[in-house]
């Protein structure tokens, strides 16, 4: 199975990752981890060693691939059976990325320091109005022009409704499903 879910900063797509992922027994590809250097948050990976590793990611048998990099996520919906976009209120997004920054000053054990979870706050509460691949724009053309099924979920209670569906049903049963239905 081979699933990808894009969102804004703080949208939950990990959290749901990390879920579906463990109930299909595939791995989970962050896009962070293909953009960013070891480390932090701050360095960017040269772009060819970023193609290298999203081309190995995309041979393996089964992945969920999460992020925000619309223009990493790209490539990998080639191959998807699914997308999934994660668009909550911004209200709830800068929420869960005050309360991951106050939690800890690690997210996927890298170090997030005070002036980069502020950076990143301004960022992501310019989803909306950005036009980069990164943004609501960007995230809204691959889901529109995606082939497989696809679903927008708005509200917390729909990610947890679509695990909940997932562990009785399966997962790709659970998308096809909601997909209907969205």
């Amino acid at each position: 199975m081979k699933i990808v879910i894009i969102g804004n900063s703080g949208s939950g797509k990990t959290w749901l990752a990390t879920r579906l992922a463990a109930l299909a027994s595939v791995s989970v590809v962050h896009l962070d981890e293909l953009f960013w250097l070891p480390g932090g948050f701050d360095k960017k990976r040269p772009d060819e060693e970023a193609a290298s590793l999203i081309a190995q990611s995309r041979n393996t048998p089964g992945w969920v691939v999460e992020g925000v990099f619309g223009e990493l996520a790209a490539p990998f919906l080639e191959d998807a059976q699914a997308l999934v976009w994660l668009n909550p209120d911004w209200a709830v997004c800068r929420q869960r990325l005050l309360a991951r920054g106050s939690e800890s000053k690690a997210h996927m054990e890298r170090a997030q320091s005070d002036t980069g979870l502020a950076r990143l706050l301004e960022w992501a509460s310019a989803y909306p109005s950005r036009g980069d691949s990164r943004s609501y724009a960007g995230h809204l053309s691959l889901f529109q022009h995606f082939q497989g099924h696809k679903l927008c979920l708005q509200r917390e209670e729909d990610a947890a409704g679509l695990v909940n569906f997932a562990l009785q049903a399966g997962v790709l049963e659970a998308l096809q499903r909601f997909a209907k239905h969205a």
